[in-house]
């Protein structure tokens, strides 16, 4: 099955990066078939990636099909907003949406971070929370530390999450990082360029099942969408 393509212009293309997936191989996962070599194949051409997903994590991934475009379409992304949902351990405490600025070690040093983060939906049975986030730069796992920093950690996170948490949620079908990159939005000499990734199966149907959803979907409306075609072999792969 191909990578989900979301949209598509002149000398770029957004597909949906299913979970599990890296974006580009690596030294340890050199033969893997990656996010990169699948969106290549389905347009039938090099492309080139603009910004990164964790290999967990799934949602919008730019990629450029003209190198040529490579460097715009960064500087167009590091200016337009990247909307992020995840489902998070705990009944989150802030009414308001809220501005994080811890900073976060980067290749070595210690660089300014900042992400806003506003509550969709919460219950106390479970005791879980759905948060919108928008992070204003872009360093390694910032999302999944800024709101670990907030004591939310992302359900399913093995790296900076609660594993007794990530146990209990496993036994209930969530069996991946419960982070998705729901909508990029950017500005482009051509015109806007806007694209939305409905989340995949599995990830719907533990959101689908709980208290909060309703109101969720009433303040982020693309959370209704159907799911991305994809089967459940494919969101096995690792």
């Amino acid at each position: 099955m191909p990578i989900p393509l979301l949209a598509r212009g002149d000398g770029w293309v957004v597909v949906a990066k299913p979970p599990h997936v890296v974006v580009h191989r690596g030294r340890d996962t050199w033969n893997e078939y990656a996010a990169l070599q699948r969106t290549r194949d389905l347009v039938g051409k090099r492309v080139y990636p603009v910004h990164r997903l964790d290999r967990p994590a799934s949602g919008c991934l730019l990629f450029a099909t003209e190198r040529s475009r490579t460097a715009e379409l960064h500087a167009a992304l590091k200016r337009g907003t990247k909307t992020y949902v995840c489902l998070v351990r705990g009944h989150f405490k802030h009414e308001s949406p809220t501005r994080v600025t811890n900073p976060i070690r980067d290749e070595g040093k210690e660089k300014e971070a900042a992400s806003v983060v506003e509550c969709l939906g919460k219950s106390h049975d479970p005791r879980c929370s759905l948060l919108r986030v928008r992070p204003e730069t872009g360093r390694h796992h910032q999302i999944r530390r800024h709101v670990r920093d907030l004591h939310h950690p992302i359900l399913g996170d093995r790296s900076h999450g609660d594993h007794r948490e990530n146990h209990h949620w496993k036994a209930k079908g969530l069996d991946q990082l419960a982070l998705h990159a729901i909508r990029l939005e950017l500005d482009l000499p051509e015109g806007p360029l806007v694209a939305v990734s409905p989340v995949f199966p599995r990830l719907h149907r533990v959101f689908v099942e709980l208290p909060w959803w309703d109101e969720a979907v009433a303040k982020e409306p693309d959370l209704a969408l159907d799911p991305v075609p994809w089967t459940e072999d494919e969101e096995d792969e690792e």
